[in-house]
């Protein structure tokens, strides 16, 4: 029995002495480099539907001296795209068609729009101007009609489905597999005789 507590004493000394070269564990590993885990950052609602248009891509600010995004942290965030500004990048529809087709988009999205509610205004059960929404709505709609029946009749389904509805050229039945390239260039077209009757 003396000799395991002598034993037991002696070791307990050296290891006292020892230089420990990974904190105060005998049995430490040494310590590598920090790795965090990649922060996920806020993508947004993971549903399918949610997911529809949705594109991630780098944030940052632009830095003026060379033009490109600044973004040391790499953090990434949702954008939602519709397929009028995919066109675009792709080269499919050429500037000025691309702002004629944000003209009639912008018109159209203003029509979705509800009558906004001032939450920080008195409440009252009426007002000295009841339908000054309606007033609202219908400059919105006189908008649209102005931009809208400057598109001729051959071009409305396309100019509508991809500027306003957000859909693929392919969504037209007439425009899918073999006869796509024919909808590229109706589409490429039709906004760019948009464009010339807006005055761009």
């Amino acid at each position: 029995m003396s000799k395991a507590i002598e034993a037991a004493a002696k070791w307990a000394d050296v290891k006292s002495k020892m230089k420990l070269k990974s904190g105060t564990n005998a049995k430490a590993q040494a310590r590598g480099d920090v790795s965090l885990a990649q922060p996920r950052w806020d993508q947004g609602a993971t549903g399918q539907a949610n997911r529809e248009g949705l594109v991630s891509e780098a944030r940052g600010e632009v830095d003026p001296d060379t033009g490109k995004k600044v973004n040391p942290n790499n953090i990434k965030g949702m954008r939602r795209v519709d397929m009028m500004e995919v066109y675009h990048r792709r080269g499919w529809i050429s500037d000025r068609g691309y702002t004629a087709g944000e003209a009639l988009r912008d018109a159209w999205m203003a029509t979705q729009r509800g009558k906004g509610t001032d939450y920080a205004a008195t409440r009252v059960d009426s007002t000295a101007k009841p339908d000054a929404h309606i007033d609202i709505q219908i400059d919105r709609v006189s908008r649209l009609i102005s931009v809208s029946s400057l598109i001729p009749a051959d071009d409305v389904s396309i100019v509508f489905a991809v500027a306003c509805d957000g859909h693929a050229i392919s969504r037209l039945k007439c425009y899918h597999g073999i006869n796509h390239e024919r909808g590229k260039a109706h589409l490429r077209a039709a906004l760019d005789r948009l464009a010339t009757t807006l005055g761009g």
